[in-house]
């Protein structure tokens, strides 16, 4: 009650104040962006591209799961440490031992989903495994398994200039007017067939036993 509010007895009742509207939801984008990739990625791959590039997105996929249930298992550890902390000293050296095995695998699993952010960033490059196999993959996250995505995509494109032997090179194509245009006369030719001379025009006839040096009598 507000004691220092003053009204009139024939003032109207104050409205009740709305509630903000509650602002709009933002949608959610499907899927991490890849910056090293173009704004279509599968333009240009072919049915094995595309299936490669479906297996990548897949394993950074499983990857950000199993390190999201690798976080939750060490916090859920790391909380029975402290539900121990007065109770039994055996029951706190347990609890101990199982959070730095959750850690150990929560480590574990951060380092793969390093490693399947790095291969599905490495879509220029002709073999994904170069730039995981080059890159330093221990710097792109943070105590708390987060990754360091735009981190990755400009190492990738620095790694690119300084080796361009490991960027993918472009499949030829057949309707570019630039590509030499294959030429039938060269290759190896097959010999022409034997004559029939039993079917071959008489004249045929004569000049070929003109050249051992026999004559019909006609």
């Amino acid at each position: 009650m507000d004691w220092f509010s003053i009204t009139r007895h024939d003032d109207p009742d104050p409205a009740d104040p709305k509630d903000p509207a509650d602002p709009a939801d933002p949608k959610d984008p499907e899927g991490d962006p890849d910056p090293a990739d173009p704004k279509d990625p599968d333009d240009g791959l072919g049915d094995a591209g595309k299936r490669a590039l479906q297996k990548e997105r897949a394993e950074k996929q499983a990857a950000k799961k199993e390190l999201a249930a690798a976080k939750k298992a060490a916090a859920d550890a790391q909380a029975k440490v402290q539900e121990y902390e007065d109770r039994d000293k055996s029951e706190l050296d347990k609890a101990t031992s199982r959070a730095e095995a959750a850690a150990r695998r929560a480590e574990a699993a951060t380092a793969r989903a390093v490693r399947a952010e790095v291969k599905a960033a490495a879509a220029e490059f002709a073999d994904p495994d170069d730039a995981v196999a080059f890159l330093d993959l221990a710097a792109y996250a943070d105590a708390d398994g987060e990754i360091d995505t735009a981190g990755i995509a400009s190492d990738l494109a620095e790694l690119l200039e300084r080796k361009p032997h490991l960027k993918k090179q472009a499949a030829a194509d057949p309707k570019d007017p630039k590509q030499p245009k294959p030429d039938p006369s060269q290759g190896p030719r097959k010999d022409p067939p034997p004559a029939d001379w039993r079917t071959a025009d008489r004249s045929a006839v004569d000049a070929e036993l003109a050249k051992y040096g026999v004559k019909l009598r006609r």
